[in-house]
């Protein structure tokens, strides 16, 4: 066997020497489609074929913090389907602890470890996101405190890398809409930067628009930012509706995007969505639940009122009611409110007097929003009349 020649010796000896996962393994450094496969199926709500796929990635690289974020992230989006719901909130956490340990541990071997940097700033910065929805606001300021050195640093490293502004662009713009909100926060502030509010829309913007593998992120936080932050759903409603577009399985997208549609005006378009979120959720398909069927009822039946179709209105009316019949959201039953109230003025409009005073009644059992028990009792004074100013001004409450 002839002898290799000493150069190809020392390049034999300096590849055998590279880490297993040099070659192939999982990175945000570039685009690997192999992620963009497993981001995919989070975002269609495919949880158990997402999870079986990151699990796959922390089997092969247990040391590596990507597989484990990721698991992570399929936990998240349990959570925004209802919001409202806690149930995944632990599981989340845990997720993003231990996601957090493993970049620990290769930042202890290496200070300047890029993906350790970006996944560690990125855990404790959704762990911050979850905490702000539970209203912890102290706590989620003090994970801005603590990710946001790692996602400047990470910046350092990788300075073309458009989804590390992601995590910056959130910070930026929180760091000061939050505090105006929330008095609690200013003193914290002291020790952390000055947000920037539209530094942080610009960042996010540039990401939805450029970004590898957080640009649907963005988009999404872009349009609940406009719309519940800077009250502006004409600038909402584009990111909602690429997102459906891109994602049609995504129950979190379709309902924002009819959402917006009607809030906007957009009727015809809104109510076609909403009930074809209806027939998913009869269908049992993952993420369209019942809080979101509810909304979507009274929304088609308020449309069908308008239209002067009552009985379809009276059926999906009805239909609202029944789903909040044993709910305690505070939502829920503001919505049964509203749907009851229109109840009772297609039974008065119909003639069935008994039927529309049952429904006054049950108004009146209900917490009051907007006005809804003053005008309740006076219908049971005297019966409805067509009134549209009434009508129209029947608004369900903000999430």
């Amino acid at each position: 066997m002839n002898a290799l020649h000493p150069r190809c010796a020392v390049l034999l000896c300096c590849w055998l020497a590279l880490p297993a996962w040099s070659e192939d393994s999982y990175t945000l450094r570039g685009f690997d489609a192999r992620i963009q496969r497993g981001i995919d199926l989070i975002y269609n709500l495919r949880f158990e074929e997402a999870e079986r796929h990151f699990q796959a990635i922390v089997a092969a690289e247990p040391d590596n913090p990507l597989g484990y974020f990721f698991r992570a992230m399929v936990s998240w989006w349990r959570i925004l389907i209802d919001l409202a719901d806690e149930t995944h909130d632990d599981a989340f956490y845990a997720r993003l602890q231990q996601c957090i340990e493993v970049c620990d541990r290769r930042l202890e071997k290496d200070p300047l470890d890029f993906d350790a940097i970006l996944f560690k700033g990125g855990a404790i910065g959704f762990r911050g996101r979850l905490r702000g929805d539970r209203g912890q606001y102290v706590r989620a300021a003090r994970d801005g405190l603590r990710g946001l050195p790692l996602l400047k640093k990470s910046r350092q490293l990788e300075p073309t890398n458009k989804d590390i502004l992601f995590g910056q662009g959130l910070y930026h713009y929180f760091a000061e809409v939050m505090p105006q909100r929330h008095r609690i926060l200013r003193p914290l502030m002291a020790f952390l930067p000055d947000g920037d509010r539209l530094l942080g829309l610009e960042q996010l913007e540039e990401v939805a628009r450029e970004g590898a593998y957080a640009r649907t992120e963005a988009a999404y936080f872009l349009g609940q930012i406009y719309r519940i932050f800077e009250k502006d759903k004409r600038r909402a409603l584009p990111y909602f509706e690429e997102l459906y577009a891109q994602y049609p399985d995504n129950a979190v997208f379709h309902r924002y995007a009819a959402w917006t549609m009607v809030e906007l005006g957009r009727w015809h378009s809104g109510v076609a969505l909403y009930e074809e979120y209806v027939r998913r959720g009869l269908a049992g398909q993952t993420g369209y639940h019942r809080h979101g069927r509810l909304e979507a009822h009274y929304y088609v039946g308020k449309y069908a009122y308008f239209e002067h179709r009552h009985v379809e209105a009276a059926d999906h009316l009805a239909a609202t009611d029944r789903l909040a019949a044993d709910s305690e959201r505070k939502r829920d039953l503001a919505f049964a409110v509203l749907a009851n109230l229109l109840l009772g003025q297609v039974h008065d409009l119909a003639g069935r007097r008994e039927e529309a005073v049952f429904r006054y009644q049950r108004v009146r059992g209900l917490p009051d929003h907007a006005d809804s028990h003053r005008r309740a009792q006076r219908y049971l004074h005297a019966p409805y009349r067509a009134r549209a100013s009434e009508e129209v001004n029947l608004v369900p409450p903000t999430e």
